[in-house]
């Protein structure tokens, strides 16, 4: 028999009086962005109950652990691996969160693209669609920012000696991103598009050095090499990454989450990369931040020297 949540078979109550005094607030988890960041991940049977809550948050927040189960097809004991992994204290938890992430007003219904592409879907629809989904995917990878991690690889990239960067495919154009900017900030920078290059660059890295890892799906072959031979060398190692649990995101020191949507013009060499180009436009604006002096006379000889010739 499964254990369930205390009152996750009864409507949900209110979390206080509302004459009560109160302490301030907790920060709303944002848990729709949790659910999409963690939706690739899930096994099948928990994928359906996150799409549904996905789909329907104001509905599942009125519903019974029950209820929701059968409405995904999965069960009670389901759920509660779910909110395990979502890193939820159990239903009751969960059914609150998407019932304020429904109220709240930037939360906002985002149409959904589904079916097919035909020479019949209108181009500016879609144009409008993928730019909200595009906002979207921006605003909740800041949500699930995790500020530590951030302010110290901000930290470490204003100190290192050089920054090492990587990403396959279409992430290779993140890397370059990533390298040119902190060019632009007189701090040395090497981009690399396959994992054989960056090893063979990381033989020449020093302790404290740092090397960033842009991978989508964090796999082995692309992600373990360089991370390890990285770490090996004492350099503070990061992965940008869509999937929190992933080999990469093991062996990464900070891993930065980059929330995507999974639609049928999000995969392959469609799948974009405004949330990834986001995460290193902040990292770079952060350095600036932290080393602001530096990094304005940098950026001040950069543009006295474009000036020159164009």
């Amino acid at each position: 028999m499964s254990s369930v949540d205390p009152d996750a078979t009864s409507p949900p109550r209110p979390a206080h009086d509302e004459g009560a005094p109160s302490a301030q607030a907790p920060r709303p988890l944002p848990i729709l962005a949790v659910l999409r960041a963690e939706l690739p991940t899930l096994p099948p049977q928990l994928r359906q109950l996150a799409q549904v809550a996905l789909e329907s948050p104001a509905e599942v927040g009125r519903m019974t652990i029950t209820d929701y189960a059968a409405r995904a097809g999965s069960s009670a004991a389901s759920v509660t691996r779910l909110c395990r992994a979502l890193g939820v204290s159990g239903f009751s938890s969960l059914r609150m969160e998407l019932a304020l992430a429904a109220q709240r007003s930037d939360q906002g219904p985002v149409p959904s693209l589904s079916g097919d592409i035909t020479a019949q879907t209108p181009l500016p629809d879609l144009v409008s669609r993928l730019a909200l989904l595009g906002a979207r995917s921006m605003e909740e990878t800041a949500r699930l920012l995790d500020q530590d991690s951030f302010e110290t690889v901000i930290g470490a990239l204003g100190d290192a000696s050089h920054v090492y960067a990587i990403g396959a495919g279409s992430a290779h154009a993140i890397a370059v991103s990533l390298e040119h900017k902190l060019r632009s900030l007189s701090i040395p920078a090497t981009s690399f598009h396959d994992p054989p290059s960056a090893v063979i660059g990381l033989a020449a890295a020093r302790p404290g050095d740092v090397l960033v890892v842009v991978s989508d799906t964090g796999t082995e072959s692309e992600c373990i090499p360089p991370l390890t031979e990285a770490k090996r060398r004492g350099c503070v190692t990061v992965l940008i990454t869509r999937l929190s649990r992933s080999p990469g995101a093991v062996v990464a020191d900070h891993v930065l989450l980059a929330v995507q949507d999974s639609t049928p013009l999000r995969t392959g060499t469609l799948n974009s990369r405004i949330s990834e180009t986001f995460l290193v436009d902040c990292l770079a604006s952060g350095v600036v931040v932290g080393h602001h002096e530096r990094s304005v006379d940098a950026l001040s000889s950069v543009e006295e020297a474009l000036d020159r010739y164009w």
